[in-house]
């Protein structure tokens, strides 16, 4: 079975005449559980001001996910 494909979008771009957006595909696990993984590219993490160690959060609003790095404690 063939996972889907994953778009996102830069969140912060989403009013401007600009737009980004990353199309990547669903990595499955491999454990038989159905579960899988989206891995982040280079490039959208240097755009987002994302990296390594970074924690991020997970929203779920109007059926799409909104991931956004969560605050340093």
């Amino acid at each position: 079975m063939q996972l889907p494909m994953v778009v996102l979008f830069d969140w912060d771009a989403m009013n401007t005449d600009l737009q980004t957006k990353w199309t990547i595909p669903l990595v499955d696990v491999g454990d038989g559980s159905g579960d899988a993984i989206i891995i982040l590219p280079d490039d959208l993490l240097a755009s987002m001001g994302w990296g390594e160690g970074d924690e991020l959060s997970l929203d779920v609003i109007d059926n799409s996910i909104k991931l956004t790095k969560s605050p340093s404690i």
